[in-house]
């Protein structure tokens, strides 16, 4: 995954949160943003810091991991949460290689 998808990734992440009405980790995501926006690539500084910084909000307990959508319907929900497990899927195992 390159670094635009990755942040495409990480604002979509964010958008997700928001619209549920979780602004919890708007500072930790926008600082991996800010991080992978000033150049971090694989096997920098940069990267290692912004892998770090999504390591501790992922692995955290309340970290980004727990949060799952509610839906009327059985269907909507999964839909909704099986985006967003895969969201949170790609972002763990691209920043658990650093």
């Amino acid at each position: 995954m390159n670094i635009p998808e990755l942040m495409a990734q990480l604002v979509e992440l964010k958008k997700i949160y928001n619209d549920e009405g979780c602004r919890d980790f708007d500072r930790g995501i926008d600082g991996v943003l800010s991080m992978l926006s000033q150049g971090a690539l694989p096997n920098t500084p940069e990267w290692e810091q912004a892998g770090s910084m999504y390591r501790t909000m992922a692995g955290s307990k309340s970290g980004v991991s727990d949060l799952y959508i509610d839906r009327d319907n059985v269907e909507q929900r999964i839909a909704a949460n099986s985006k967003l497990d895969a969201i949170r899927q790609t972002l763990w195992a691209t920043f658990t290689r650093v």
